[in-house]
């Protein structure tokens, strides 16, 4: 992404960058001030797109919601101390992405606004921005509904009222996917398919398809999700890469299988994730034994011992050796397996790895196609595009499975094909499955942290400084 700088204007602060989005400001502006050219209109997109890294303590993808939007499911283990402690007003990372989130959007729409009603800008600039802004406050709305249910709908007619906003209740979930379903149909006819490189890192016609498809997967309107996923898939735009190993190395970022994603840089901002998933200290093997990493992931080994023997991209997710050298076990922790290579960045410090993070890439949509056909009963439509992801992983087609085998098959091809990509949660959520999935598998590696989930586990609670601030925000069940 070309260089970004920041406009911190009323509310919103906006950041700068030069290929990533860091922190750096410049100015204080006010919106009267501003968009009154195509230039500041791009920039102000610029600033919509910092809030999915976000900074204390408002972070997003730079730790809290990747974080949150695959542990505690049923594929990997932090390894978690005791029981999980969700009570209100203390639910970890809730506050950071709660906040995070509605920056976003406030972000988002006043953009919105501010553009459309510059007579200054350029109709083409004017169409692109616009396209830019709606997609990213609807992928702000699907990570705020999906985690934590209704929410304040803002829009860019009332976004701006601060006094009435400390009043405003929560809209159901179904109205604020109607905005969503709007905004991503409208993104998905006004942005461009592909970008010069220099922008690699903006919102496409793509990436607005493969969200749709999301949102009409949640409502369960599987016609226009099939339909969606089909624009995407003979656009000819996207590919899955030959080798799946070969999409997550640090010499290929914005390939062809990428369709959206947060380009993160060495020297710019932390990037925790890789610190997450790799091998940690204990293991006794160079280079990690000279690292001090943050923390630890590990898969389950329901999850681990899951594979087809034959499947190629186990090699990438699964690791229990480096260079011919077994892995120490961890005793203490009970660790004697970890992730793999898909995450490493083993020339990177603690944090700053420069290892981006996919939102949305083409073996989702493909997933996302097959889930959403065999909905419909198209089943030649269904396994054509689940095999194709089956065969890159070296694995036979998958032919003459019912529609609940076929269902059950999706399941568990998402959690083999995006592990720690950020949709495990989500889809549990979606598929009825959370958090019994999460129950299930750690009874026996975890059994205080089995025996601590509750079923309103489902929605995060909503943080109680923002309650107490609006009561009219209600609160979750259950907490």
């Amino acid at each position: 992404m070309k260089k970004i700088f920041l406009i911190a204007i009323a509310f919103a602060t906006f950041t700068s960058c030069k290929k990533s989005l860091t922190e750096e400001p410049k100015s204080f502006l006010s919106p009267d001030q501003f968009f009154k050219s195509d230039q500041d209109a791009i920039q102000g997109a610029n600033g919509v797109y910092y809030w999915l890294v976000g900074s204390y303590p408002n972070r997003l993808f730079q730790q809290e919601l990747w974080s949150v939007l695959d542990e505690n499911c049923d594929v990997i283990r932090t390894p978690h101390p005791g029981p999980l402690n969700i009570t209100a007003g203390t639910p970890g990372s809730a506050p950071v992405m709660y906040g995070g989130l509605y920056k976003g959007i406030y972000a988002a729409n006043l953009v919105i606004d501010k553009v459309t009603k510059s007579p200054s800008i350029s109709a083409a600039t004017k169409t692109r921005v616009l396209g830019e802004a709606k997609f990213l406050r609807a992928l702000f709305y699907y990570y705020l509904t999906g985690l934590f249910g209704d929410a304040v709908l803002y829009n860019e007619n009332n976004y701006a009222d601060i006094d009435q906003s400390k009043t405003f209740p929560r809209t159901a979930v179904a109205d604020i996917r109607k905005q969503m379903i709007a905004d991503l149909t409208e993104a998905a006819a006004g942005l461009p398919a592909t970008y010069q490189s220099s922008d690699n890192g903006r919102a496409t016609s793509g990436a607005a398809l493969a969200l749709l498809t999301k949102v009409y997967l949640w409502t369960k309107d599987y016609t226009k999700a099939e339909e969606t996923a089909m624009k995407i898939k003979t656009s000819g735009v996207y590919i899955l890469l030959p080798n799946y190993a070969d999409v997550f190395t640090a010499d290929n970022e914005f390939n062809r299988e990428s369709i959206f994603e947060i380009d993160f840089q060495t020297d710019l901002l932390n990037s925790y994730q890789h610190a997450f998933y790799s091998p940690n200290n204990t293991v006794g093997v160079a280079p990690f034994v000279d690292k001090p990493w943050y923390r630890s992931y590990v898969p389950y080994h329901s999850f681990s011992n899951s594979f087809d023997p034959k499947d190629k991209r186990k090699a990438s997710l699964i690791a229990t050796s480096y260079n011919g050298t077994a892995f120490k076990t961890d005793a203490t922790n009970k660790v004697d397996v970890w992730f793999g290579p898909k995450w490493w960045r083993l020339d990177a410090g603690e944090r700053n790895s420069g290892l981006d993070i996919y939102l949305l890439r083409y073996a989702d949509v493909l997933l996302m196609l097959a889930e959403a056909a065999n909905e419909n009963g198209h089943t030649g439509v269904a396994e054509d595009a689940l095999n194709e992801v089956r065969t890159r992983a070296g694995l036979d087609d998958v032919s003459g499975l019912s529609q609940a085998q076929f269902r059950n098959q999706i399941y568990q091809e998402r959690a083999w094909e995006l592990v720690g990509e950020g949709h495990r949660r989500l889809d549990l959520i979606r598929w009825g499955k959370y958090p019994q999935a999460a129950v299930t598998a750690s009874a026996t590696e975890e059994p205080e942290l089995s025996a601590s989930y509750k079923p309103y586990y489902v929605l995060l609670p909503i943080p109680a400084t923002e309650v107490a601030k609006n009561p009219a925000l209600g609160q979750n069940t259950g907490y």
